[in-house]
């Protein structure tokens, strides 16, 4: 097929299919936009071909094999990172089998490449010290540091993704004492109501104050960037840079706090206290917004592995037993059931 052809269904996909079909969120297009022009960077660059050469004659089992594995080895993604890009191709092809049977043959062969295996971790949390050292760290006596400490201060009490914590708008908070709540807008424009603590209420207060008047606008964004004399919505590389700035602060006084600080450390450390405290995991998975329960169920593996360290650390100090495995050649047998 043609290049024409390849680049007329990239556009359709993009800009009818996705926002209009699909009603997906502008941030998730815009990954697999990204998808697709790295599938066109391999393209170029292991392959060869300039973009007036792309066609679907182009893209095989083979080739998608091959796209998955560079990312991995030569552009350094981890394999989630990868896996997502290769999740938005399929999707695309799939897409394109349903406007072109032609094309049914090359989405089942894609269909079939198999994702990146992903090595199980514990999610890096942060300990409570540590977040309560990087809350404390911008201060309150300026406004850019009132600002950020709300911010720190609802990313972890909500345990909000960073992109739902920008996208919030005044008309999304209630800071009504005893009953504080945020609706965060999350993956697939699912929303949730999340209660707050009054603490959060009263910074909110004090910050839609400072930085929207007296009177506030309810569709306005909560959190800002001013440019030209505008107001846009801040970037998520916006708040990773404050978070690792005012880490820098709080690390004398809290040395465990990790050299890169990113948001998702924050819903991590409130997943963890909630699991602590008790809190069942069903009521877990729907505070996070998750869709499957085994992806909370992540928090539980990770605080059993916590007690097993703290069981080994605490075993090095007690004495060592006796070995059974001593006397003589009946008796060791007998032990080890072999006899």
């Amino acid at each position: 097929m043609a290049s024409d052809d390849f680049f007329r269904l990239v556009r359709s996909w993009l800009s009818v299919y996705l926002p209009r079909s699909r009603r997906l969120s502008p941030h998730t297009i815009r990954s697999y936009k990204t998808a697709l022009n790295t599938l066109l960077t391999y393209l170029r660059e292991a392959r060869g071909l300039d973009l007036a050469q792309v066609s679907f004659d182009a893209i095989d089992c083979a080739t998608i094999s091959g796209f998955t594995g560079w990312l991995l080895d030569t552009q350094h993604l981890s394999a989630s990172s990868a896996n997502q890009r290769l999740a938005a191709i399929k999707s695309f092809l799939s897409y394109c089998a349903q406007e072109d049977p032609a094309l049914v043959a090359i989405w089942l062969s894609i269909k079939q490449v198999r994702p990146a295996r992903v090595p199980g971790r514990a999610p890096d949390a942060l300990s409570v010290p540590a977040v309560e050292a990087l809350i404390k760290a911008p201060g309150q006596q300026t406004r850019r540091g009132l600002r950020d400490t709300t911010i720190i201060l609802l990313l972890f009490d909500a345990a909000a993704r960073v992109q739902e914590a920008l996208d919030l708008r005044i008309a999304d908070i209630d800071t009504t004492a005893g009953h504080g709540r945020i609706v965060l807008t999350g993956k697939g424009q699912k929303s949730r109501i999340i209660p707050i603590m009054d603490k959060t209420c009263r910074h909110l207060d004090q910050y839609i104050s400072a930085f929207h008047g007296d009177t506030p606008q309810p569709e306005a964004l909560l959190f800002y960037t001013s440019r030209a004399g505008g107001r846009q919505q801040m970037s998520q590389d916006n708040i990773t840079y404050l978070l690792n700035k005012h880490a820098v602060t709080a690390r004398p006084d809290c040395p465990e706090l990790p050299e890169r600080i990113h948001a998702h450390q924050l819903r991590h450390a409130r997943a963890m206290q909630m699991l602590r405290a008790g809190v069942p995991l069903p009521h877990i998975k729907e505070f996070l917004g998750h869709a499957n329960i085994a992806t909370t169920s992540i928090y539980a593996s990770a605080d059993n592995q916590m007690v097993r360290q703290a069981i080994q650390r605490a075993a090095g100090t007690t004495p060592d037993l006796a070995s059974i495995w001593k006397g003589d050649d009946d008796l060791i047998l007998q032990l080890a059931g072999l006899k």
